[in-house]
């Protein structure tokens, strides 16, 4: 048997229509996670949040991450009494949503907050700190690496 140009025309066809179906198949199978499922109203209120890190940039202490044992969160101690800091820390992870992390603020009297790091993976996370000190909103964010 000889090949021809039929064969080839046919060769042709069979692998575009082999190829188009593996690309569907790969496509339907990846995960697309939105940052967070009710962005609209958040980008409504965004004005807020600027407002919100304008306060936090006027702070003379910052709020400090240590990563040893445990991932650790230590509130600034000269605007508020611990017991009177209040708000939530999420823990981001941007490439698998299931992995992200929300708590309420709870702090001991030495202004820390611990996170066990059994919950966390490691790789890249982005911490996002939404609290209230006497009245005053604050937002920080920063981005975290866990080994």
């Amino acid at each position: 048997m000889k090949f021809n140009w039929g064969h080839g025309i046919i060769l042709v066809i069979a692998c575009g229509v082999v190829g188009f179906l593996s690309l569907v198949f790969i496509t339907t199978r990846e995960r697309i996670d939105m940052v967070t499922d009710d962005y609209y109203p958040k980008e409504l209120k965004y004005d807020n949040q600027i407002e919100k890190q304008k306060n936090y940039n006027a702070l003379r202490k910052k709020v400090q991450v240590n990563i040893d044992n445990v991932f650790e969160i230590i509130f600034p101690d000269n605007i508020a009494d611990a017991n009177s800091i209040e708000g939530l820390v999420h823990v981001y992870r941007p490439s698998n949503k299931a992995l992200d992390i929300e708590e309420e603020i709870k702090l001991d009297e030495h202004y820390k907050m611990q996170i066990p790091l059994s919950k966390l993976k490691s790789g890249k996370y982005e911490l996002i700190i939404e609290w209230q000190a006497n009245g005053q909103p604050y937002l920080t964010k920063q981005d975290i690496f866990i080994d």
